[in-house]
């Protein structure tokens, strides 16, 4: 997987942490793909939809043991010190929807930089009734534009005790090339449009 990290890289607590994951989540929601499971060449942004917190935890096991890290909401990283610590030891990146800050946009860029890649939920909240896409945010496609890495579609189906995780994986969105001037409101609104299609058409693997 050209353009990969590996986890061996992290340390004790953060390698138990993700060990531990790996377990539970083949004993307990033991995942289903539905289709082929694609393999960026190079570190990858993954747009899924987001339907619960096991989610990102799901495609973080599917791709072991390849360092693949999520976006988190900031309210939820900075809920408690105990959330803070988990999801730092997790490799979150805090993403603040309440503001227009950039940290997490140039804190994912280094990632991307260094061969990792992230799992972002366009939608920007949970899709607590489990029915169709929210209407997505343009994240994916702005990280995109500035770094070059291909966006992953993933369709995550709702999950319950003790029925199996199913998830769809699409091959990378062909992306627009950006414009000359940069990612302009107008190609990043197409690109996410583009983005939110292809996450939509994987629901028709479950049929």
């Amino acid at each position: 997987m050209a353009g990969t990290v590996k986890e061996a890289h992290l340390g004790f607590k953060e390698r138990c942490l993700r060990y531990i994951s790996y377990l539970m989540v083949h004993l307990v929601q033991r995942p289903k793909l539905y289709g082929p499971k694609p393999v960026p060449q190079g570190p990858a942004i993954y747009a899924c939809r987001h339907v619960g917190l096991i989610d990102p935890v799901i495609l973080m096991v599917t791709y072991f043991p390849w360092m693949i890290r999520p976006l988190v909401a900031k309210d939820y990283y900075d809920k408690s010190n105990f959330t803070r610590s988990f999801y730092r030891t997790a490799q979150c990146i805090p993403l603040d929807r309440k503001h227009a800050a950039t940290r997490w946009v140039e804190e994912s860029l280094v990632a991307l930089g260094k061969g990792e890649s992230l799992i972002i939920y366009p939608e920007g909240k949970r899709n607590k009734s489990g029915v169709g896409l929210q209407k997505f945010q343009n994240g994916a496609a702005l990280l995109a534009a500035k770094s070059g890495a291909q966006v992953v579609p993933v369709w995550n189906a709702f999950w319950k005790f003790p029925h199996r995780y199913r998830l769809a994986i699409g091959d990378p969105v062909p992306l627009d090339p950006v414009p000359a001037e940069g990612a302009t409101t107008e190609w990043l609104d197409a690109q996410t449009q583009k983005i939110q299609e292809a996450v939509a058409q994987l629901e028709k693997r479950f049929d």
